[in-house]
């Protein structure tokens, strides 16, 4: 038998890289964020297993998992996954039977174990054009999908994709918002160490102000000493920073399209 070939780079791979990292997500513990994501795809196909993950240069990193215990790992190496070949394109990759397929008749989990016959994989496309990683979905029997389930398990991955980036983006405009806060803080109120600084975040959080929170804005004139209330000052501040309530409120959406959740509740109730 030939020896298993891995798959080439995609031709965008360093910048697809930098989308990887930039996530945040691996080695980070989120799968209960993910899990409802697998669940569906394995609710829509009728193959009992699926996965996502994301994979960088060595490795894929598995957000959310239900393989049976011979690949019950966090990660596996990059080269021993199905999902290398899903990265070459942003459109998904549908084998009804890998044991007749050209290359992945040889690959090590089709002639190995797990034995995967079936597998479906939906690449994890940002607005930029990069490749993630994958949402999949497998079997141990030939299986096809039909264009109802390809559609609905496409857009769920499309689903997940928005979830991810618009978590980095959060992230991101926190840490430019801290950034712009401290810079500020120390120029504009004269708050010079990072105490003080922190001081302030935590009362803008809702944290009550400690005697020693009271005595560092107090002087700065941010906070009223006798309350811990935040001044006149230190309000007008919170609210230029966009630190009040308000400014931290997220979007917060599992399914964002109308016609995606009602395309599933369709089956739920078919």
């Amino acid at each position: 038998m030939t020896e298993f070939t891995p798959a080439r780079l995609p031709a965008n791979e360093a910048l697809r890289l930098k989308s990887v990292h930039r996530t945040g997500l691996m080695d980070s513990d989120h799968s209960e964020r993910f899990d409802l994501y697998t669940a569906l795809m394995r609710f829509i196909s009728g193959y009992p297993v699926a996965y996502c993950g994301l994979i960088d240069e060595t490795r894929q990193y598995f957000l959310s998992q239900n393989f049976p215990d011979c690949l019950n790992l966090p990660e596996v190496g990059r080269q021993g996954t199905l999902c290398q070949f899903a990265m070459l394109a942003p459109t998904p990759t549908i084998i009804p039977d890998m044991r007749a397929h050209e290359v992945m008749h040889r690959h090590p989990l089709v002639t190995g174990e797990p034995h995967f016959v079936a597998w479906a994989a939906f690449p994890l496309v940002t607005v930029e054009g990069h490749i993630l990683g994958t949402l999949c979905a497998a079997d141990y029997v030939a299986r096809d999908l039909d264009a109802a389930q390809v559609d609905l398990m496409r857009r769920v991955a499309a689903e997940l994709t928005y979830s991810i980036e618009v978590q980095v983006e959060h992230k991101e405009e926190a840490a430019r918002r801290i950034g712009r806060v401290l810079t500020e803080l120390a120029q504009e109120a004269g708050l010079s160490c990072i105490d003080a600084a922190a001081s302030f975040l935590r009362v803008c959080e809702g944290v009550p102000a400690s005697a020693g929170d009271r005595e560092r804005l107090g002087e700065s004139g941010l906070l009223e000493p006798a309350t811990g209330a935040l001044s006149a000052k230190g309000r007008a501040l919170q609210s230029r920073f966009g630190l009040t309530p308000t400014g931290f409120r997220a979007q917060r959406t599992v399914l964002k399209s109308d016609a995606l959740m009602t395309a599933l509740l369709d089956i739920v109730g078919a």
